[in-house]
């Protein structure tokens, strides 16, 4: 242990946070400028918001699992060197879209391609903190992490806005190229650490990449073939991990029921945030109301804005309300900026402005009470290996809810009649029935949370 310890490089903390940070935004930037475009793409492809949403959501799918391949990659080869590789992988994927923007699939390749250099910027930032970085030093540098999500939402989305509104669209692919100027950064203040064998769980990343695309395939299209192959696979899942002892997660976190309960409620949640958020927003504002996207993207910043003011204050927040009871006021916020927005779609465009307000703050309140509530009855050395897989299942849930409602925005006959009241406008009452159904899940969200965690979370506290 000893030996180890004297062998670590000595870093400039100082100099190389910076650096990784700085990418780290920027790829976060990249990936949620990618995002909000989904209705110029619509129209640009003459396609379907459903076959749109694929370069989102296979993105965010290759995203999460390449945060579990560069994080069990960075005990064998040097960070540096993975941050290089990913930045050759953002490019290079950015240049071809740039170079094909013609055709579609070929745009949805290049999206995996930079999506596989994106998927390490994030993870290895915080890899490194952990390795490198003194007990006091790591709640600062994490915190950082944090607030610059926020940042790099309100950036992505007013540069995906103002790109496809007053360029072309195509233009957000050359924006990635300005990575390579960390490049020498990187090369120059980062360790060159030795290299040592190590063993990523390949086969269970295929799998689990199998399970999640077999979903996000079922919440599009609803084709029963599919929901049972995404059954098949669950279970070819579940069997690997019970019998490979390397496998990257094992069947111990599945037979944590609080662990498990609580990441169900979390895969709703974050689905419900891409559903709404990220996807029938823009489709909404750009349709209902007819205005541009550079508009619909100024809409995010006071949003982002207090919700990171609320992120950061939620230590103190945490001196008031248990775990449990954010969680509970979360979901319910949720739910009252979804009915909002639909019940009242046509009065103003304030209602939006104040509805995303109050969706960004219910996800700044969730983010620690679940993922505390989770790790609860996780022993300390798993912790890491939990907090991968759920950061993982994060992502895919980010995508799925990407597919589900760009399958409800494609159903244009979707109009609830107990709803006739909100409108006479067929188009907007498409709309307010998408976001009635997004608030009815997340009342099976919180249902649920009560029923499975909340009620023995009571038990323990008596």
């Amino acid at each position: 242990m000893n030996s180890t310890i004297e062998q670590k490089p000595v870093v400039n903390i100082g100099k190389i946070v910076p650096v990784i940070l700085i990418l780290m935004i920027f790829s976060l930037v990249v990936d949620n400028s990618f995002k909000i475009i989904s209705p110029d793409l619509v129209k640009y492809f003459g396609v379907s918001a459903t076959t749109v949403s694929w370069q989102v959501t296979l993105a965010g799918l290759v995203i999460g699992i390449g945060a579990v391949v560069y994080s069990s990659l960075s005990d064998s080869i040097s960070i540096r060197n993975l941050l290089a590789v990913g930045i050759i992988l953002i490019c290079a994927g950015s240049l071809l879209g740039y170079i094909t923007h013609n055709n579609y699939w070929l745009i949805v390749f290049s999206r995996i391609i930079q999506a596989a250099g994106l998927g390490a910027t994030e993870t290895l930032y915080l890899v490194f903190i952990a390795k490198y970085a003194n007990a006091q030093e790591q709640k600062k540098y994490m915190g950082f992490s944090t607030s610059s999500f926020q940042i790099a939402t309100v950036v992505g989305t007013l540069t995906g806005g103002f790109v496809a509104t007053h360029l072309q669209w195509q233009n957000l692919f050359l924006i990635p190229l300005l990575s390579l100027i960390l490049l020498p950064f990187i090369l120059k203040y980062l360790p060159k650490e030795e290299s040592k064998k190590n063993n990523v769980d390949f086969i269970g990343l295929i799998i689990i990449a199998v399970v999640a695309t077999s979903i996000m395939l079922y919440v599009s299209y609803f084709n029963w073939t599919l929901f049972i192959l995404f059954i098949v696979t669950v279970i070819v899942f579940l069997l690997y991990i019970s019998k490979n002892k390397h496998a990257f997660i094992t069947i111990d976190f599945f037979k944590n029921k609080q662990f498990l309960f609580v990441l169900a409620v979390a895969f709703i949640l974050n689905s419900i945030y891409a559903a709404y958020a990220l996807n029938t927003f823009p489709f909404l504002l750009t349709t209902v109301y007819d205005i541009h996207l550079d508009t619909v993207s100024l809409m995010f910043i006071p949003a982002c804005l207090v919700a990171a003011f609320v992120g950061a204050m939620s230590g103190k927040i945490g001196q008031y309300l248990t775990s449990k009871q954010a969680v509970y006021l979360a979901i319910c916020l949720i739910i009252i900026s979804l009915l909002l927005g639909g019940l009242f779609i046509e009065k103003s465009i304030a209602v939006f402005v104040i509805s995303l307000i109050l969706f960004s703050i219910s996800f700044a309140l969730l983010y620690a009470p679940l993922i505390d509530t989770s790790l609860r009855k996780v022993p300390t050395e798993k912790t890491g290996a939990a907090l991968g897989f759920y950061n993982l299942c994060i992502s895919i849930a980010m995508s799925t809810g990407f597919a589900y409602s760009a399958f409800l925005i494609d159903k244009k006959d979707l109009q609830f009649g107990f709803l006739s009241f909100v409108s006479n406008d067929a188009t907007a009452l498409n709309y307010s029935s998408i976001l009635i159904i997004i608030a009815a899940i997340a009342l099976v969200a919180i249902i649920l949370f009560w029923f499975l965690v909340g009620r023995k979370l009571d038990k323990h506290t008596k």
